[in-house]
This record gives structure tokens, C-alpha cells and sequence, in this order.
């Protein structure tokens, strides 16, 4: 009874400390509406202690400078406004699929002329729900008309040169459709074409338009446990049953342009579900490789919004891309613009939401994005109008600045980020750039101040390298004084108090606790034939390897650690640690009871909370180390968790063999056996939890009917 009243006690008070979980100061600004502008203007702040992304309030670095109406540009009530592009010369071409026409508007977005009367073979042509316009380096427009499987291509005048329909070649499959709806052609007179549900990728022509095949098809993503699954699926299930599957496919590309250096961007718009989608924008190398780094970042908001009943899942359906590379991408969901640099890092979100398109700025029913130098150009098919967005004073500030730390020249860019700063303390960007600009200048200490601000971990380690190494050069004779002083120390142990046989750990279980790691063979057996091993010692290893874990998640070295404040909790930690000990003890004791063992419920306690020395040990120096390295000085660390991890599986595995007399064959049945056990535990107890959870629910129920009548 003594040992589960201990045991009780343990829990209790282990569960009182994980009530509490751990977090830390965030920036709680949130995302709201501008006074400046009538739709929400944020970005993401990033907390240098979590990896969720927390939308803030940014000062608009866009605002709304002109609306052109269908009514202005000549049209009448068929028109249907569905994309717009820009030539070399700065001008826009604005697509009306409803009237079959091209407007061309200057450069102050003036109407210059109107192409209609398309004509083909001397005959009219039309192209009614057209989905994609496009502008080439002579002049030449592209039309996609999606509903009749073609691309037309014709000159200012509307005389048509070319005709691009469906080729015919091997590489294509037999029930692929066509259905273009956005073309783009790169410097060297490459044409690629995205088609509708294609998930084989682009068509891609050569300068002569001779079909070359597909380019930059998506993948689709599978982890070991979906092979496996597969595998599993194909092996037990019969035809019937394997035609009934769903299959996976790539998703299909809704827009594609050509950027610098003929870098090829897309989006995939939201996919086929209702999940957060990552991976929406991709940029192709010309082998048709998806270049950036983080290839399942979210382009989006962080969380699916919701409305009512029903999932609303965002959809960046639309690109462009700007000279110096910058990428905006339009949801069509939210009618939200997503502002990022080349390096994918989020400027600003600007634009409005569905639902609210009655005042400037926002939409009703967004169907294109261009871009014309720094204006932004959004095309609305349901209120036929073309809404073209300036950039503000700040936005030219950011802009100038982040392009400048891009460079590489961050010096330079040091003033601009400062004055960004004075404008707006929410610019995430302008942190990560000062924090370059400081490390470039020397000041290493507001470089790290900074960069931590910014969770820009790459420049503070750099900053606290050089830092470090200031520090041991100004104090190194005092380092010296002390490593001296340590090693005196331990001589002197040596030569006096060892010989007079002077011991620093008096009490026995302590002693053999702590040479259980040196000694497990002796040890154990001691534990096991003289019984001096301690149930409160355990508890106390027990209770250190799970505080040093949550210190070890909690507060490493910022450049190690990374941790959500918002949903990290003490009592998961709890479960994984001193839950795991407990289910694998009270398992072991179940299971090797009826298969012979000899082992008391309190000695498989013992060694196993025994075995966990080398990893309190190893979880207690990273904290301190992290601390003191650099990413890349702290490779070892790895290796040496894993070895310390394997030293406790085999001290484990000595001191169950030991307390159980166990060879080694029937230590490995067991334990698998255990292992069964610990989940057939786990699911009696989700299960009673269930049924006490219904009860509960039953006689509340009844109570209320009662009560009632």
C-alpha cells in the first residue's frame, strides 16, 4: 500500500505544476481596419518563442487610387471584365469577354483605343467567357478562349496570326481537356499555357510554336506512412474496392507568368478541398524545378476562415510578379492581395473582402491581378470594374529598403528601415533588416537585439559568434584564473581527501542512484537482491526529467529553440514523460507477472527512472550549451542525443532482465508484449473516459428534465 500511496502522491503533485502552461509575452495588436484605408491593412508578426504566424496591423503601404468602370471604357451591360496584363510600354490591356474586346488603356489608365471585331480567315471571331489575356514583347495579344479550347493570337489591329488548339502528339493523354486560361511567353519567345484541371503541368511551345510537351507539374507530397498504407490497401483490397479509391493528383495550375530571368511563377489556386492548402505559389527554374526553399509555405492567411455553417478555404488564384521579383498574389475567396518579396517574406496584405465590394479597394468578385511598375491592377468580373492601387510614401519606404537588404548592401539600408521603424513598430521586416544593417556596421549587441526581434536566428547567431568571441578575448585571464582554480581543486581532492577515503555523497541510495550509470549490471542486482533502491529518489529523477524538458523546450538559446507559446502546454509534456514511465511500468509488471517475472512494481520503477539519468544529464547540458554555441559549432549535440538516448534504452534493458531474471530472448517478448499492453491501456482508459464522459452527460440530462417539470 506504501508504494501506491507514493505513487498517488507523485501524480498529484506532478499534475498541479503541468496545470499551469508555459507562455510568453507576445505582441497582441491583432489585425485591424485602417483609418487610413476602408478594408484591413496587416501583416504577420512572427514571436521569436513560437511558429505561429499572428496577423498585426500594418500601416497601409497600398491605398486605392482609381476605379475604371465597364460604363468608362464603352462597354454596356454584357461586358464581363475578366483579366487585364500589361505590355513592355506600360500599357494595360483590359480583357471584356462579354463583348469580345480588348480596351488598351494608357499610361495614366486612360482608354486609347478599343480592339473588337476580331477577325479570322476574314471572318468575325469571338471569344465569349475568355478567361486570359496577354500582351507579348512585339505586341502580339494571347487570348484564352477557354470555352472554345483555343488560344487566339492576334495583333492591335484584330487581324489574326495564329490559332494555338490542342496539338497532337504522344505526350498527350486521350482524355485530356483543354481549356486555357492563362498564357505567358519568356524572353527567348517560350509560350506556356495553363489549362484548366490539367495537373501534367504547363504546354509549353517553342519560339517556332512546335509543341516541346509539359512543364512544371506538380507533385504530389506522401509520407512513409502513406506508402505504407498504399501498399496495405493494394495487398487486402480487391478490384471492387481499389476502383471505389480516391486518387490523389497533383494540383492544376490557375495562373502562370513570366518573372526575372525567365523564372516561371504559378499559383494552384485552393485545390480540391476545404483544408489550408501550402504550397499555392511556385517558382520553376527553366528545368521546370520549383526553386523555393520552403516549399510548403502557406501564401495565405494561417487558418481557414469560416462562415455560418460553411468552410470558407482561401483561394490565391492569381500572380504577378514585378521587375525586382516582388510577388503579388490575389485570394479570390477574401479579395485580399498578398504582397511578398523574392524571398517569399510578407510585406502586407491589402485589398478587400468578398462581400464588401460597395466601397473602394475591396470586391465582389475578383478575377485578375497585373502589375504596372508599383501599381497593383485588380480586374472585378461581377462589378465590371478595373480598381488600380498606388503605392503610399511608406510602401515606397519598405519597398526601397527590403530591396536594398536584398542587395546585400545592408549598411544602406540601415536609415530607410529606421525611418520605416518610426512610421510603424509592427514591420517584422524592418527588425530582421536592422538587425543585418547593425551585424554589417559591428555593433554585434544591437545586431542581436534586434535580429531576436525579428526571429531572424541566422544573423543573431552570426552577431553572437563575434560577440562570444569579444567576450573570451576581454576576460579570457580571468577564464584562465578560474579553469585553474577548478583543476587545483581536483588535484587537491586527489591527493588529500581521496587517500582519507572522503566521501562527498554519504547516503547509500543517492550513491547508487548515481553509479547505476558507471555500473548497471551492479547496481540493478542490488537493487534487485538487497533491495536498497529508493521509489523517492526515482521520483525525484522522474519529476527533474520532466521540468528539464519543459526548460529544455522553453528556454534554450534562441537560436536553438523554437516553441508555440500560444498552444504549447506542460501537461502534453507531462503525458510523454512521467505518463510514458508509469504506463510502461505498470505494463511490464502486468505483462511479466503472468510470464514468470520476479520483478516487484516498485523495482521496475526504480530502474526505469534510473535509466533516465544520462537523459536529464544530456537535456540539462543542451540548456546550458545552447546558450554558449552556434548552430553550427552544436552538430554534436544530435549525435550525442542519440547516444545518451541509447544508453538509457540499455540500462533499461539491464535492470529489467535484472529485477525479473529475464535472458535476453524473453526480455524481448515481453517487452513487445508490454508495448501491446501499453496501448490496449491507453485505449481502455480513452474508452472509459468516453463512457464516464456520456454518463455524465446522461445524468445532467436527466437533472435538467427534472428540474424543469
Amino acid at each position: 500500500m506504501k508504494i501506491f500511496k507514493t505513487f498517488i502522491s507523485f501524480i498529484l503533485i506532478l499534475c498541479l505544476l503541468s496545470v499551469f502552461t508555459v507562455s510568453a509575452v507576445q505582441q497582441k495588436t491583432g489585425s485591424a481596419q485602417s483609418n487610413e484605408v476602408p478594408y484591413q491593412s496587416y501583416t504577420y508578426w512572427v514571436d521569436y518563442n513560437t511558429s505561429e504566424k499572428m496577423p498585426v496591423y500594418s500601416k497601409p503601404m497600398y491605398k486605392t487610387d482609381l476605379i475604371v468602370s465597364a460604363a468608362l471604357l464603352g462597354a454596356d451591360e454584357n461586358s464581363k471584365l475578366n483579366d487585364v496584363a500589361i505590355d513592355s510600354n506600360g500599357k494595360t490591356y483590359v480583357l471584356d469577354s462579354g463583348n469580345s474586346r480588348i480596351y488598351v488603356l494608357d499610361a495614366n489608365y486612360k482608354l486609347i483605343s478599343t480592339i473588337k471585331n476580331i477577325k479570322y480567315g476574314g471572318k468575325p471571331l469571338t471569344f465569349t467567357d475568355a478567361q486570359g489575356v496577354y500582351v507579348d514583347a512585339k505586341g502580339i495579344i494571347y487570348v484564352c478562349d477557354t470555352e472554345n479550347a483555343r488560344v487566339i493570337c492576334f495583333d492591335k489591329k484584330g487581324e489574326v496570326e495564329q490559332m494555338l488548339v490542342l496539338p497532337e502528339s504522344e505526350l498527350i493523354p486521350t482524355e485530356f481537356k483543354y481549356r486555357p486560361v492563362k498564357v505567358a511567353v519568356d524572353s527567348k519567345g517560350y509560350t506556356y499555357i495553363a489549362s484548366e484541371g490539367s495537373y501534367y503541368g504547363a504546354i509549353l511551345y517553342s519560339p517556332k510554336m512546335e509543341f516541346l510537351g509539359f512543364f512544371g507539374a506538380n507533385t504530389v507530397k506522401s509520407t512513409p506512412l502513406d506508402v505504407l498504407s498504399n501498399l496495405w490497401k493494394r495487398l487486402t483490397s480487391n478490384d471492387i474496392k481499389r476502383a471505389a479509391d480516391e486518387i490523389s493528383l497533383p494540383y492544376a495550375f490557375t495562373d502562370i507568368v513570366v518573372g526575372p530571368a525567365d523564372f516561371v511563377y504559378t499559383s494552384t489556386g485552393k485545390g480540391t478541398d476545404n483544408n489550408v492548402q501550402t504550397g499555392q505559389i511556385c517558382v520553376l527554374n527553366p528545368g521546370g524545378k520549383n526553386i523555393i526553399a520552403d516549399d510548403g509555405k502557406n501564401f495565405a492567411d494561417y487558418k481557414v476562415g469560416y462562415h455560418l455553417f460553411a468552410t470558407l478555404s482561401q483561394n490565391m488564384n492569381n500572380l504577378d510578379v514585378d521587375s525586382d521579383g516582388l510577388i503579388y498574389t490575389l485570394d479570390k475567396t477574401y479579395g485580399r492581395i498578398f504582397w511578398y518579396d523574392s524571398e517569399c517574406n510578407l510585406f502586407s496584405v491589402f485589398g478587400g473582402s468578398a462581400g464588401q465590394g460597395e466601397q473602394k479597394g475591396t470586391f465582389s468578385l475578383p478575377s485578375a491581378i497585373a502589375v504596372n511598375g508599383t501599381d497593383v491592377l485588380v480586374t472585378d468580373s461581377y462589378k465590371n470594374t478595373l480598381t488600380i492601387f498606388k503605392l503610399t510614401e511608406y510602401g515606397a519606404l519598405v519597398r526601397s529598403a527590403q530591396l536594398t537588404t536584398l542587395s546585400g548592401d545592408f549598411s544602406a539600408a540601415l536609415e530607410g528601415w529606421e525611418a520605416v521603424i518610426s512610421q510603424d513598430t509592427n514591420c517584422q521586416l524592418a527588425y530582421r533588416g536592422l538587425g543585418k544593417a547593425y551585424y554589417d556596421k559591428g555593433d554585434n549587441k544591437t545586431a542581436m537585439k534586434y535580429a531576436k526581434m525579428g526571429v531572424d536566428r541566422d544573423t543573431y547567431a552570426k552577431a553572437f559568434e563575434v560577440q562570444r568571441t569579444e567576450l573570451l578575448e576581454n576576460n579570457f585571464h580571468w577564464i584562465f584564473i578560474g579553469i585553474a582554480v577548478v583543476v587545483a581543486l581536483a588535484i587537491f581532492y586527489k591527493l588529500t581527501l581521496g587517500k582519507r577515503k572522503v566521501k562527498l555523497i554519504k547516503n547509500k541510495q543517492i550513491k547508487l542512484a548515481l553509479s547505476s550509470v558507471a555500473h548497471p549490471v551492479e547496481s540493478f542486482q542490488t537493487i534487485k537482491e538487497k533491495g536498497q533502491g529508493s521509489v523517492i529518489i526515482g521520483a525525484v529523477i522522474l519529476l527533474l526529467f520532466y521540468i528539464i524538458t519543459v526548460l529544455n523546450d522553453t528556454t534554450g538559446g534562441f537560436a536553438f529553440t523554437v516553441f508555440d507559446s500560444e498552444n504549447y502546454s506542460a501537461i502534453y509534456v507531462l503525458l510523454s514523460t512521467v505518463g510514458l514511465v508509469l504506463l510502461f511500468t505498470i505494463s511490464n509488471w502486468l505483462i511479466c507477472t503472468l510470464a514468470g517475472g520476479i520483478g516487484k512494481l516498485k523495482e521496475i520503477f526504480i530502474v526505469t527512472c534510473y535509466s533516465l539519468i544520462p537523459m536529464v544529464a544530456f537535456r540539462l547540458l543542451r540548456i546550458v550549451l545552447t546558450h554558449v554555441l552556434i548552430p553550427d559549432e552544436a552538430a554534436f549535440l544530435n549525435v550525442f542525443a542519440v547516444l545518451c538516448l541509447l544508453y538509457t534504452l540499455f540500462m533499461l534493458i539491464i535492470g529489467i532482465m535484472r529485477v525479473h531474471d529475464y535472458e535476453f530472448g524473453k526480455f524481448i517478448a515481453t517487452t513487445i508484449v508490454t508495448i501491446i499492453g501499453m496501448v490496449i491501456i491507453v485505449f481502455l482508459l480513452f474508452l472509459t473516459f468516453m463512457l464516464i464522459q456520456q454518463v455524465l452527460n446522461l445524468v445532467s440530462t436527466v437533472y435538467i428534465e427534472i428540474r424543469y417539470r
